[in-house]
């Protein structure tokens, strides 16, 4: 990040002050703080089209913790690629690309529980 000369002057008497008051003072971009967790976070491929089943938040990463990079309406198609965690379990992220709506052609995550599974008839 570059700073013009008053911030950076600030910035500097800001942390001169910090360190003669012995206070610690932690600088993180807000880039850092929301990283995003792609397809490398996956413990288990899945690979089907499908939809989710009630509107929901995309995070960036699997998990609460993430940001929410937007919300799917209910039925916004999506194809899930894997997930974090056991397809089976109720505690498990789906990894999607969102195929319609607003969001339309990002990736992210979604809560297992609201990803619509597919039925497979023989």
């Amino acid at each position: 990040m570059k700073l013009n000369a008053p911030a950076r002057l600030a910035t500097s008497g800001l942390l001169a002050l910090s360190v003669a008051a012995g206070i610690s003072v932690s600088v993180t971009s807000p880039a850092n703080a929301a990283s995003s967790v792609g397809r490398s976070a996956c413990t288990e491929p899945v690979g089907f089209a499908t939809t989710v089943s009630t509107t929901v938040k995309l995070r960036t990463g699997p998990g609460t913790k993430y940001l929410a990079k937007g919300q799917l309406s209910k039925n916004t198609r999506v194809l899930w690629s894997c997930n974090r965690g056991s397809t089976g379990s109720g505690k498990s992220w789906g990894y999607v690309l969102v195929k319609t709506g607003a969001n339309k052609g990002k990736w992210g995550w979604v809560y297992r529980i609201y990803i619509n599974t597919p039925m497979q008839l023989d």
